[in-house]
């Protein structure tokens, strides 16, 4: 019988070990890691305005077939039946209306007739199609300078939003140290009170100082959930799903090294907006020589086959159908239309102009915006290296108001302020790396890197 029970309770013990195995591997399969280069692959793959784009690629490719289609030979096929309730006639002159019982006029052809015809046509020579269709290259052209655009555009927003996250958490672990070293403090002064080393007057600094962080400490926390609210939002995951990212904003303090590199290379040629406005400015000037292809001829070969025959009845078999054939060339030669092409032509000049004009101002635009971000990046790089000394000292000042206040030669708000001095330090440095970084993100929007 004992045996019984030991062997009953083995087997619940080793279903509730599996029972707590398989839970704890659902929470974590639940759980989104993250780091940089994951989120913006996903966001790459579930970004609308990106598939949106990628279905007007499709739409033009489809349209540039269509110019392509133009240039083959177009071939169709008709067929017709007339019933000639009233017959046609032909007049005859009066020496030959004697022949005919007097008849001034003759009835021709039956009443019903039967045709059937194929055509075909093919374009020669035909300026303005031809430079359709690399207007609609340059479209497609347009079309992936956009969807780049819109990559660009995607990465800084997730970049931002991650390093937002990174130095949410960076900083609630600050707070978190902070809090802990207060916490550490006011146990060290609540012994020496009750021991009757300290006065109460410090006990109570120490609790006012444990006391006065937990506000920050919440507010760290709220900042952290909806830092990653927003990347959520911006990875289109539902927002109930947890993740967490797997680096730290110290892990790209090597980034600190490309400021020089930076420096040097502030080549525009790659930047977004500059070559949208190229490109525009090169489709309105096909749509200039389109409009201007207008005076010139164009020329096309033709050719059509028709099978007929007419009669009188609905007797197939007995009817005789004829063949025929023709080929040939048609010409067409603009003489004069009002002028029209001429003031088409001056819209489409004076819209070129109106374009160059943008380009030069939004080239100046983009330059400033270049000598912005490396400014930022300057200044925070400065900051950083201040900072990182003040955490030092910071360090160092806590350390010896430790030791002064527990020999007895220092004074609890020397503590408190030492703590505080040191808790400001580190955020002012995290701060100071999100800054640089945000401006690197910046910094490469303009110069349309996206890799």
């Amino acid at each position: 019988m004992k045996k019984q029970t030991r062997i009953i309770s083995a087997l619940l013990f080793s279903l509730a070990f599996v029972g707590m195995f398989s839970a704890k591997a659902q929470d974590d399969a639940e759980v989104l890691n993250l780091d940089l280069q994951t989120a913006l692959s996903i966001a790459q793959d579930n970004n609308p305005t990106i598939k949106i784009a990628e279905m007007e690629i499709q739409r033009v490719d489809y349209s540039k077939k269509e110019v392509i289609g133009s240039l083959l030979p177009n071939v169709s096929a008709t067929g017709q039946y007339t019933n000639n309730v009233m017959k046609s006639v032909m007049f005859m002159p009066a020496s030959m209306s004697a022949a005919f019982g007097g008849k001034s006029y003759m009835e021709i052809g039956y009443k019903n007739s039967f045709t059937g015809t194929i055509s075909a046509g093919l374009p020669l020579i035909n300026f303005a199609l031809w430079e359709s269709l690399k207007s609609k290259q340059t479209e497609m052209d347009l079309i992936l300078e956009q969807v780049r655009s819109s990559k660009i555009d995607m990465r800084k927003q997730v970049t931002d939003a991650y390093f937002g996250v990174l130095l949410a958490e960076s900083s609630l672990k600050v707070l978190e140290q902070s809090i802990n070293n207060a916490k550490e403090t006011l146990k060290t002064v609540k012994t020496s009170y009750e021991q009757g080393l300290a006065s109460e007057y410090d006990y109570l600094r120490a609790q006012v100082q444990v006391n006065n962080l937990n506000p920050s400490y919440i507010s760290a926390k709220n900042g952290v959930d909806l830092a990653k609210l927003q990347l959520k939002m911006l990875l289109s995951l539902p927002l109930e799903k947890q993740i967490k990212v797997k680096e730290e904003l110290s892990d790209y303090e090597e980034n600190l090294k490309l400021l020089e590199q930076y420096e040097k290379d502030q080549a525009i040629e790659y930047n977004s907006t500059l070559r949208q406005l190229d490109l525009n400015i090169k489709n309105l000037q096909h749509t200039l020589k389109m409009t201007k292809y207008q005076h010139l001829p164009s020329l096309s070969a033709f050719g059509q086959y028709a099978y007929q025959t007419q009669a009188e009845d609905f007797k197939f078999q007995d009817y005789k159908w004829v063949s025929s054939a023709a080929v040939g060339l048609s010409l067409s030669i603009p003489i004069f239309n009002g002028n029209t092409v001429i003031h088409q032509t001056k819209q489409v000049e004076l819209a070129i102009k109106e374009l160059q004009l943008q380009r030069n101002y939004a080239t100046e635009g983009q330059k400033l915006q270049i000598t912005s971000a490396l400014d930022n990046m300057r200044a925070a790089n400065e900051q950083l290296l201040v900072n990182k000394e003040a955490i030092a000292q910071a360090e160092k000042g806590y350390e010896i108001a430790k030791v002064r206040y527990n020999t007895g030669t220092g004074t609890i708000l020397e503590l408190n302020d030492s703590e505080l001095a040191l808790t400001q330090s580190r955020l002012n440095y995290q701060q100071a790396l999100y800054n640089y970084l945000s401006a690197q993100t910046q910094l490469e929007q303009v110069l349309g890197r996206n890799n």
